[in-house]
């Protein structure tokens, strides 16, 4: 069975309006490829009991604000995909156990038109969960049809049961994850994943995990064993056994063994660096992330417009979430700002994920290049001036050279030689 790519999905806990929208925020910048949103955890948004009769007035008002939440996670997380999950009590969540509210609350999520993936649990009623697949399929939305076992982990024949039961369902994707009680059981639960793809499931979407701290490695193994997604946390977990996405990815990129490592261009300003990373994308057809140009289209102002209102530090700090969203995946080409590999934690980043290198100039040459294009370049302050330049160069460049794997002397090389000589460093 090939390895793949797991896609990674992060959970929103937050209990009110004002905590999940932060929670997102925080998610934003991160290379989280999905977000769930637990709205049974968003306890401030709902008051129906399990012990009362909830009024038709009290779901549809609650439904009103959800789609309202929901089309703003929708916006402020444009490029991740969307998944809306209800988990009743008897799932482990915390949504009491009201089988028609928790149809409508679903149906009406759908009807959103902000979702991307919509989990049910495999619990459910069997007509209601006909309807809400049906009004998924008409608006475009894949099911994950669901089942937890918080107490267990059964044998291997149950489990490929379970895998068939959901499956016969119709649902999209196929969600099962259990409690393990040893290291045996979760080995079943890898072992039955494998085995179920590469015979009953070939076409199959599967997430699969193991919970608690002992299931861990079930989370970070699945482009081996053919799970699909697994769960990383930003903030607060949503179940035993998550674990930060930093250290999911890390994992997983090291697992995988067969990831290209990103290349990250860095050097002072007017160094050609955005235009090396052109041209090394015309010669490979690897992705290029210019990380000014992420920053403009996230604030939606210029950079200088950035440094006005918010000062150098803020957008520092910006451009550390902007180069710790680009994941290790593909080799991707990123052009760095001149003032990233300043920060410790820049280096870092760059250092885990790929190959750094520093594209040295001289002095003269940048002046030379300046004077002919000073835009955005806030910490020119407006003059172009050798001795500026010489003052500024002097104090990154040992931190260029500390941090850079390979350091390449530009001046009397051609954009195609440089960009040459990247691919073979790279290779």
């Amino acid at each position: 069975m090939p390895m793949h790519k797991v896609k990674v999905i992060v959970p929103i806990t937050g209990e009110d309006e004002e905590t999940i929208l932060k929670e997102a925020a925080a998610i934003e910048m991160t290379d989280a490829d999905a977000v769930e949103w637990r709205f049974d955890l968003a306890k401030a948004l709902y008051s129906f009991d399990a012990d009362s009769e909830a009024g038709d007035a009290e779901v549809y008002s609650a439904a009103e604000t959800m789609q309202g939440i929901l089309k703003m996670l929708s916006q402020r997380l444009e490029g991740k995909e969307l998944l809306f999950t209800i988990r009743t009590k008897c799932q482990g969540g915390v949504f009491p156990n009201l089988p028609m509210v928790y149809e409508i609350l679903l149906c009406e999520a759908i009807k959103s038109r902000s979702l991307d993936l919509i989990d049910i649990e495999d619990t459910t009623d069997p007509d209601s969960m006909e309807r809400i697949m049906d009004l998924a399929k008409q608006y475009d939305v894949k099911t994950i049809v669901s089942y937890h076992d918080f107490d267990q982990t059964p044998d291997f024949d149950e489990i490929l049961d379970k895998f068939d039961s959901i499956k016969s369902t119709g649902a999209d994707i196929i969600k099962t994850a259990y409690m393990p009680g040893s290291a045996s059981d979760v080995a079943r639960v890898l072992s039955a994943t494998a085995y179920y793809k590469e015979h009953d499931g070939r076409e199959c979407r599967l997430i699969t995990m193991s919970m608690g701290d002992l299931g861990k490695i079930s989370r970070v193994s699945g482009a081996i064993f053919g799970s699909e997604y697994t769960f990383a946390a930003v903030g607060d977990t949503s179940a035993p056994g998550q674990m930060p996405i930093k250290t999911a990815r890390y994992i997983m990129d090291a697992l995988r063994g067969s990831v290209e490592p990103n290349v990250y261009l860095v050097g002072f300003m007017a160094s050609g660096k955005s235009t090396v990373a052109a041209r090394l994308k015309e010669l490979t057809g690897k992705p290029v992330f210019e990380m000014d140009q992420c920053i403009v289209d996230k604030m939606g102002m210029s950079i200088s417009d950035i440094f006005d209102k918010f000062g150098e530090q803020r957008f520092r700090e910006i451009e550390t979430e902007t180069l710790m969203g680009i994941g290790a995946e593909n080799g991707a080409i990123v052009s760095t700002g001149g003032g990233a590999p300043m920060r410790q934690e820049n280096r870092d980043i760059m250092a885990r994920k790929g190959k750094v290198i520093y594209l040295s100039v001289r002095p003269e040459t940048v002046v030379s290049r300046l004077s002919v294009n000073q835009t955005e370049r806030p910490l020119l302050k407006g003059h172009v001036d050798i001795d500026y330049v010489r003052e500024l160069l002097g104090k990154r460049d040992p931190v260029y050279r500390e941090a850079a794997d390979v350091v390449i002397e530009t001046d009397l090389m051609s954009v195609d030689e440089i960009s040459r000589a990247i691919i073979d460093i790279v290779k």
